[in-house]
């Protein structure tokens, strides 16, 4: 237990000090195809039902070299989410949805551009299914497929996307500590290519049945798109309502 726990704290101190980092002026002389940023999010799910929730994620996108915030988003979403798994899953005293093999999600995401960033307004309504298995050694896999039709400065544009996470829970004292690890591909159906990989790293920590904190780091490649390379240091704090 105590070992858990001193990887977390040192975790933690660790991505403080990226962040402190993306922050400061003194890391302006990064590459010109490259971008630093802090992603805060934060998370409501008001449960509807034993196997339904709504999920209303808000957040922002702060760019190091703006000093500023480039845009912010706002959604609502529906999830339903079915065929309990025989093994205990991750998460199962804070996620219900955890405990299923399955889990469809529903619904729409609105961002503007803030701070004269240049950023798209986009209206993007998401269909997505997220098929989940038991691992041995307490381990869960997850397979998100995602079907983004996006409306950006008013041109239609669509892509497909799939994330595969592993990720684990440890019992810390009465708490609960998720790491994981996922990486992510994007399929511009539009020019009928990948464009887009992601991968990160990052934890979560239930602090009560209703309330858990997140924290990862997350490295953006992008083919077609500007800039090419995103390194984001991201944090959010989950509030579910039963």
């Amino acid at each position: 237990m105590r070992t858990v726990f001193h990887r977390c704290v040192g975790d933690f101190r660790t991505a403080i000090a990226l962040l402190m980092l993306f922050a400061s002026p003194a890391a302006s002389g990064q590459e010109s195809d490259s971008s630093n940023e802090f992603w805060p999010e934060m998370d409501v799910f008001i449960r509807l039902s034993q196997k339904s929730r709504l999920y209303v994620p808000y957040s922002g996108t702060r760019r190091q070299d703006l000093g500023a915030y480039a845009d912010g988003q706002v959604g609502v979403y529906f999830d339903y989410w079915a065929f309990p798994a025989l093994r205990k899953t991750a998460h199962s005293r804070t996620d219900a949805s955890l405990s299923n093999l399955l889990l469809a999600r529903a619904g729409y995401m609105f961002s503007r551009p803030l701070n004269n960033s240049g950023a798209a307004t986009e209206h993007m309504l998401s269909y997505e299914l997220n098929a989940r298995l038991p691992l041995p050694k307490s381990l869960l896999m997850s397979d998100r497929n995602r079907l983004d039709l996006r409306w950006v400065n008013g041109d239609f544009r669509w892509r497909y996307r799939n994330r595969l996470k592993l990720e684990r829970t440890f019992p810390v004292g009465r708490f609960e500590l998720t790491p994981y690890v996922h990486g992510e591909v994007f399929y511009d159906i539009n020019q009928g290519s990948w464009t887009r990989v992601r991968y990160a790293a990052g934890s979560e920590w239930s602090i009560t049945k209703r309330f858990v904190l997140e924290g990862y780091f997350l490295r953006q490649n992008d083919w077609v798109g500007v800039p090419k390379y995103v390194n984001a240091i991201g944090m959010a704090v989950q509030f579910y309502f039963r």
